[in-house]
């Protein structure tokens, strides 16, 4: 029986980049250099996506070549993070963030960007053109409710999303707060206004809600011995932790970094306790189900230093990060020719989704 397979990204910033060229480096070795692109949308049953996770999602899903996602960082981070030489001063980039500044600027920049490669794609289009599910977490601030944006792939659901458009749920999505304005959306259908903000600060790592989505679908329509196999990619984050002193206990918000500090640890165990919780989810359904984090080796000092911030869109900073997904996939696609791996399951779906691929366009 074929696998219901799952991919699910991870937020982080202008981090997205590493995501972008990871797939579409792992995909160019599924189809040749030469050869046309892997649509890798459609090489998964559900795709799910958190912040900048959710933005590399949802051109997934609407089959935007991978290159250009690459692009909207690489041409267009700098706008979205104004002021980003004085972004990596110490004390002055810590001014800019705690004063908020260039985030109305930032926040016409990404939606320009976003309208440039989603166009005016809904969640509907997603569907019934190509066939996708998706789901998008953000939190309404009204409420302080988790949310999720959804196509309408289960019975139960009403199509309260059917007509949001892709650029809409990556604003909201990706609201960073501090980095970036909260998002102001106008709600299909009833025009009432809802603010949103960043889906990482409930699930920067969307594994555990791509599990629970599968599992749902697939009991929902009577294919509950199908295995589920998940794959998370991440953005690289810096290996979160440190040492506290005693005098370091009883710190206030400076010492939180006025709250960044906070964030960041959020994300990190996000990190690793979505992933156990994921793995939970599918194994109790069987053997043949799991869920797989995809390999990156360990960063280099410099990049390490480049990655404590999530607002650096230097060129610098961008080119290290795909270099380093380059060479986590030569990496990785050595280990994924070995029989039985979650890697070799990984290139299955990439293969196998191409060459479905290929057969329809010799038609």
């Amino acid at each position: 029986m074929a696998p219901f397979r799952v991919l699910c990204l991870d937020g982080g910033g202008m981090r997205g980049i590493y995501q972008a060229a990871y797939l579409n480096h792992f995909a160019s070795h599924v189809s040749g250099v030469d050869q046309p692109p892997v649509d890798i949308g459609r090489c998964f049953d559900l795709i799910a996506g958190t912040s900048t996770g959710g933005i590399v999602a949802c051109a997934l899903a609407a089959g935007r070549p991978l290159k250009d996602v690459e692009a909207l960082y690489a041409e267009h981070g700098s706008q979205i993070f104004p002021y980003q030489r004085l972004r990596t001063w110490p004390f002055i980039g810590g001014i800019i963030r705690a004063l908020g500044c260039g985030t109305r600027h930032g926040e016409n920049a990404l939606r320009e960007a976003l309208q440039e490669t989603l166009g005016e794609t809904t969640f509907l289009n997603i569907q019934e053109k190509r066939g996708i599910r998706l789901a998008i977490p953000a939190i309404d601030m009204a409420r302080h409710a988790a949310v999720v944006f959804k196509t309408r792939h289960l019975e139960r659901l009403n199509g309260r999303d059917d007509q949001r458009t892709l650029v809409d749920a990556c604003m909201a999505t990706s609201a960073a707060p501090i980095l970036r304005a909260l998002a102001e959306l106008q709600e299909p259908g009833s025009g009432a206004r809802v603010v949103y903000t960043d889906g990482g600060l409930w699930a920067n790592n969307p594994g555990a809600l791509g599990a629970i989505e599968a599992s749902e679908i697939l009991a929902s329509t009577g294919q509950n011995e199908r295995p589920i196999h998940l794959f998370m990619l991440g953005s690289l984050p810096a290996q979160g932790g440190e040492e506290i002193s005693d005098a370091q206990r009883y710190r206030g918000a400076i010492g939180w970094k006025g709250g960044l500090r906070a964030i960041e640890t959020s994300l990190n165990a996000q990190a690793v306790g979505y992933d156990y919780i994921s793995n939970k989810i599918t194994t109790v359904r069987g053997p043949d189900n799991f869920a797989y984090r995809l390999p990156a080796q360990c960063p280099s000092e410099q990049l390490l230093a480049y990655l404590k911030n999530m607002d650096d869109a230097r060129p610098v900073v961008l080119n290290a990060l795909r270099r380093q997904a380059i060479s986590d996939v030569d990496f990785a696609w050595a280990k994924s020719n070995e029989p039985g791996s979650k890697l070799e399951a990984f290139r299955a779906a990439l293969s196998e989704g191409y060459a479905v691929q290929r057969g329809e366009e010799m038609k």
